[in-house]
């Protein structure tokens, strides 16, 4: 048996105290509101008003709250979310976002088009390198293992507040 592909056959297998926990340890601020989708839910099924985000985006690509601009121009440019792009994925993202800092060129969103490319595998996305003759990075990270259920929502909204 090969490795699920399909995103809504894969729940969380978070419960309330380790999404606060997870949250805590990362710095995710408390007057979000954080969920724990539950044991029957897959990421899609995440509550109106809250992106559902894998724990693994953090522990293995880094990514920190709030998120960068770059980061969310990646996303928006692409109309992907944090649920459906693999952790891998987005460590390029980052990678490629401090990579620029440090050698001081302007991290845009036509510079990231010019090395690597959206790559859609089973429901998940991920960035590949492109076919360009520069490498932009020497060695590539390895596979992050199991991620896909570990996840769980961040509410923006306050539930006071009609939309």
């Amino acid at each position: 048996m090969g490795v699920p592909k399909d995103l809504f056959v894969i729940y969380s297998r978070l419960i309330e105290e380790e999404v606060e926990a997870f949250c805590q340890e990362w710095g995710i601020d408390s007057k979000f509101n954080l969920v724990a989708t539950g044991l029957d839910k897959s990421i899609d099924q995440s509550p109106t008003g809250s992106i559902a985000l894998y724990c693994r985006n953090f522990e293995f690509s880094n990514l920190h709250h709030p998120f960068s601009t770059f980061v969310l121009n990646i996303m928006e440019y692409y109309r992907v979310s944090f649920g459906q792009i693999h952790p891998q994925g987005l460590a390029r993202v980052l990678h490629f976002e401090v990579l620029c800092r440090v050698l001081g060129y302007d991290h845009s969103l036509l510079l990231f088009r010019r090395f690597f490319r959206l790559a859609k595998n089973g429901d998940w996305f991920t960035f590949e390198t492109s076919q360009v003759d520069v490498c932009l990075i020497s060695s590539m990270l390895t596979t992050p293992g199991s991620w896909k259920d570990m996840f769980f929502g961040l509410l923006f909204l306050s539930k006071e507040i009609d939309c």
